[in-house]
């Protein structure tokens, strides 16, 4: 089976958009997803949808593809975050019935969504860059290797990061408890 020019020219095209806009894709879910393969999803998704857009991109370097692409790739990531946010809200309200269930049942489940509810809190008010290594390092068990290479940080900044914020938090259950 032959390949068609209009095939091999649209495969160059779409090999060319790669290379030039890959990693800016990527960088734009990134920032809105604040997970690797969220973004590595988004960024197949998206070429997937500018694939019938290719015959009508005539330069990949122009204003015009640039607009296209970073539109594509921003409007993917927002849809994901916002089927993110739903399955959340979904799973916190089951998590919620079950609770109920279970303390009619006379199981008490309240101290750990209490608890939880808590540590949603606080982390909620710390600075978002020692949120998230809190969150990698506590929640995803990320070593700080692997968070040095996330968040393009070495791994001492890694690790004093965490270390305030951990300091942070202890200062606010200390203002929680006593305050």
């Amino acid at each position: 089976m032959e390949i068609s020019s209009d095939e091999n020219f649209q495969n160059n095209m779409i090999a060319q958009l790669y290379d030039a806009y890959e990693n800016k894709m990527y960088g734009i879910a990134y920032s809105i997803l604040h997970n690797v393969e969220q973004a590595e999803d988004a960024v197949q998704d998206a070429f997937i949808k500018l694939i019938p857009h290719i015959s009508t991109i005539q330069r990949i370097e122009s204003l015009k593809t640039k607009r296209l692409v970073v539109y594509t790739i921003k409007n993917i990531a927002i849809d994901l975050y916002r089927r993110n946010r739903k399955e959340t809200e979904l799973f916190t309200k089951e998590v919620e019935e079950k609770v109920i269930s279970e303390n009619q049942n006379g199981v008490s489940s309240v101290k750990t969504i209490e608890d939880r509810y808590m540590i949603t809190q606080l982390l909620s008010k710390l600075p978002e860059k020692y949120r998230e290594i809190i969150q990698y390092r506590c929640f995803y068990e990320l070593s700080y290797k692997e968070i040095s290479s996330l968040l393009n940080i070495s791994e001492d900044v890694a690790a004093k990061r965490y270390e305030r914020g951990r300091r942070m938090v202890k200062e606010m259950i200390g203002d929680e408890m006593y305050g």
